[in-house]
């Protein structure tokens, strides 16, 4: 099995933040920490890792994960996974695309429209909440009687 390539095409750097080489254990935890998985960080940057994990574990969207001896956990979350290879991004850096998102205010949802989108608008899904005579006859809702 190959790694990912490091560079694209044109020989640019795909990564923002410089990556190096380690082979430490970690431990993955999420739903709520009742569930871990351990795991190998195979390289390593303040932005992310690539880790190495059993191919039949189911690893979620985002959970927290230690690495080596450190107490500490950091929040992350899976960017890619092909096979054995996982690579994740931490949550606890802010990047300059996150800078960004937190300058423009969410849009409201709209039909797309050729006009629309020509011009450039991003549109962003925004749902509601359901209301409350409907959540009262699901049964997962758990009803106080």
């Amino acid at each position: 099995m190959n790694a990912l390539p490091d560079r694209e095409l044109d020989g640019s750097e795909r990564r923002v933040a410089q990556r190096v080489r380690t082979l430490k254990r970690a431990k993955i935890l999420f739903n709520n920490h009742y569930s871990t998985f351990d795991c190998i960080v195979r390289n390593i940057s303040a932005t992310g890792a690539l880790l190495t994990i059993d191919e039949a574990a189911h690893l979620p969207k985002v959970f927290d994960i230690i690495i080596g001896e450190e107490k500490a956990e950091r929040p992350a979350r899976l960017v890619y996974r092909r096979g054995m290879l996982a690579g994740i991004r931490f949550l606890d850096v802010v990047s300059e695309d996150d800078e960004q998102a937190a300058h423009f205010p969410l849009v409201p949802a709209v039909a797309a429209s050729p006009l629309t989108e020509a011009a450039g608008h991003v549109h962003r899904i925004v749902h509601d909440a359901l209301p409350k005579a409907i959540v009262w006859n699901l049964p997962w809702a758990g009803r106080q009687e």
